[in-house]
């Protein structure tokens, strides 16, 4: 009688163990799945950030053909009032005081831009200085003749 107690005390408590250790695995396995499920959530927000900075980046680079045009026109104005003679060779328009393009936390850019309208044959520009300045936030800039 003693062993048939003992056997079944001991079937009891094995029993127990065996459901307890199931348990357990469970959760762990629930937590690894919720954890990898975080992490593919979390790459899939950093690749979509990722594509979204390529764009702003992508659609500031127009923005400076577009202000290089206008200083472009700006200047072929001031030719033909006889500010300074012509024609206007090229323009580049690059952040100053350390800006930057790519920084997309600036909300505004101040460009230096140069107006060349002589070549020297040596490899050089001369010609005039423009600046404007870009606002990130609205897509709209102002320009003028001058350093800024």
């Amino acid at each position: 009688m003693l062993a048939v107690l003992l056997l079944a005390v001991g079937g009891g408590a094995l029993t127990w163990k065996l459901n307890h250790d199931a348990q357990v695995a469970a959760q762990v396995a629930a937590a690894e799945e919720a954890a990898q499920r975080e992490a593919e959530r979390l790459a899939a927000e950093k690749a979509a950030q990722q594509q979204r900075d390529n764009a702003e980046r992508a659609s500031r680079a127009r923005s400076v053909s577009e202000i290089e045009s206008s200083v472009e026109q700006m200047a072929s104005k001031h030719i033909d009032n006889g500010m300074f003679d012509g024609p206007v060779i090229e323009v580049t328009c690059s952040p100053g005081n350390g800006g930057s393009t790519d920084n997309l936390t600036e909300t505004t850019t101040v460009f230096e831009c140069f107006v060349a309208t002589e070549d020297n044959g040596d490899g050089t520009m001369s010609g005039y200085k423009y600046h404007a300045t870009m606002n990130w936030t609205t897509g709209s800039f102002t320009y003028g003749f001058g350093a800024p």
